[in-house]
C-alpha cells in the first residue's frame, strides 16, 4: 500500500567542511526530510559537534566498532565505504524512501518531495534524479561555494557538445566534469541493495521498475569542485590512488582530466576554467538547448534556522583553509 504522503530520509558518507555539511543537513531539512544519516568517514570528525541537536539526524563515525558492527573490516577504496554505510541506512531507516548521494549534491523540487514521490506507482522501486552540475559564467567565481549557475548533461547527438567543446569534450561525460547518471530515491522494505547511482537487484531474476523525474520537478544539483582548488585536490586524490592501486578504476573522462593534471599540475586552475566556466558565446548555446540554468541556489535561509548559533563560514577561502589543514597529504601530492 502506498502511502498517502510518504516519509523520506537521505543518507551520505561525509569527510567535507563544515559549511557544506550543514547547508546540505538544513537543506534537505527545510524539503521535509524525516531522517538524515551522515556517516563519517573520519570518525573524529569535529562536525559532529555541531549536529547533536538536531533529532532528524543520525551521526555514525566510521570507526573500528562500526566496521565490525557491519561483518567487515574498514573497506579501503572509498565508493566501498559509501556502498556499505547506504546498505546499513536502508536497513536503519523508517522512512518509506530514501536518497543515497554526495554531500555536494542538493535535491532542487518544484514540488514538495513527498508529493512528488506519493505519486510514483506502486511498482517502481526506484525514482531517478537527472543531475545538474554547478559551474561559473567565465569571470564569475563569486564568493561563496554555492555561486555560480548548473549545467546540464548533453543527451544526443556527441556531435552538439564536440562542437561546443572541442577537444575538451572528450575530457567530460556529455558535458559535465562529474556523474551524468544522477541518484536515485529508493523505496525502502525491498529487498534492494543501494548503490551509488541507483539499487541493485537483490536476485537475479528481480527486476529494479525506475521512473524518471521530470527535470521540472525535481533534480539534482552536483557542486562538483566546491573551489577551483578543491577541484584540483580530488583530481589528485583520484591521481594518488591510481599510483597507490586505492580506488575504483576511474571513468574514462575522469582518467583524461587526471592525465592533463599529471602532465601539467600547475595549470589546474587554467583545466578548471576550461572544462567548468564557460564564456557567453557558450551559455547561449547550452541555453537554447535547455541545459543552463542560472537561478541562484541559497541554503543560507535553511542554515540559519537549523544552525542558529554556530553557521559555519561558506566562502571560498575558508573552504579553501579547511582543505589545506585535512587534506594536506594529497594537496602537497599535487605540488610536487
Amino acid at each position: 500500500m502506498v502511502k498517502e504522503t510518504p516519509t523520506w530520509a537521505v543518507v551520505a558518507t561525509i569527510d567535507e567542511p563544515p559549511a557544506l555539511v550543514q547547508a546540505f543537513v538544513a537543506w534537505h531539512l527545510s524539503l521535509g526530510a524525516a531522517q538524515i544519516f551522515l556517516y563519517c568517514d573520519r570518525p573524529r570528525d569535529a562536525v559532529q559537534a555541531r549536529l547533536v541537536h538536531l533529532p532528524q539526524v543520525t551521526v555514525v563515525p566510521c570507526d573500528a566498532a562500526h566496521w565490525r558492527r557491519l561483518g567487515k573490516s574498514r573497506p579501503r577504496r572509498h565508493q566501498v565505504r559509501q556502498v556499505r554505510n547506504a546498505r546499513d541506512a536502508y536497513t536503519r531507516t523508517t522512512a518509506d524512501w530514501i536518497l543515497h548521494c554526495d554531500a555536494d549534491e542538493f535535491v532542487r523540487a518544484g514540488v514538495p518531495v513527498s508529493d512528488a514521490l506519493r505519486d510514483v506507482p506502486a511498482e517502481t522501486a526506484c525514482l531517478l534524479l537527472h543531475v545538474a552540475e554547478r559551474v561559473h559564467p567565465l569571470g564569475e567565481m563569486g564568493a561563496h561555494i554555492f555561486d555560480g549557475a548548473f549545467r546540464r548533461p548533453f543527451r544526443v547527438p556527441q556531435k552538439r557538445g564536440v562542437a561546443l567543446f572541442g577537444a575538451d569534450y572528450a575530457l567530460t561525460y556529455r558535458g559535465l566534469t562529474g556523474h551524468s547518471q544522477g541518484k536515485a530515491f529508493v523505496r525502502t522494505g525491498r529487498s534492494l541493495h543501494m548503490s551509488i547511482h541507483r539499487p541493485r537487484p537483490a536476485t537475479a531474476d528481480q527486476e529494479v521498475i525506475s521512473a524518471r523525474a521530470a527535470i521540472e520537478a525535481m533534480e539534482l544539483l552536483h557542486f562538483e569542485g566546491l573551489t577551483q582548488t578543491y577541484w584540483a585536490y580530488k583530481l589528485a586524490r583520484m591521481v594518488h590512488a591510481l599510483q597507490e592501486r586505492d580506488g575504483m578504476p576511474p571513468s574514462d573522462h575522469r582518467r583524461r582530466q587526471a592525465d592533463e593534471l599529471i602532465a601539467a599540475p600547475s595549470a589546474a586552475a587554467a583545466l578548471y576554467q576550461r572544462l567548468k566556466c564557460p564564456d557567453a558565446q557558450a551559455i547561449a548555446q547550452l541555453r537554447k538547448r535547455g541545459l543552463w540554468d542560472d537561478r541562484v541556489f541559497d541554503p543560507s535561509q535553511a542554515v540559519a534556522r537549523y544552525f542558529p548559533d554556530q553557521i559555519a563560514d561558506p566562502s571560498l577561502q575558508n573552504v579553501d583553509r579547511w582543505l589545506n589543514r585535512h587534506k594536506k597529504r594529497v594537496a602537497d601530492y599535487l605540488l610536487k
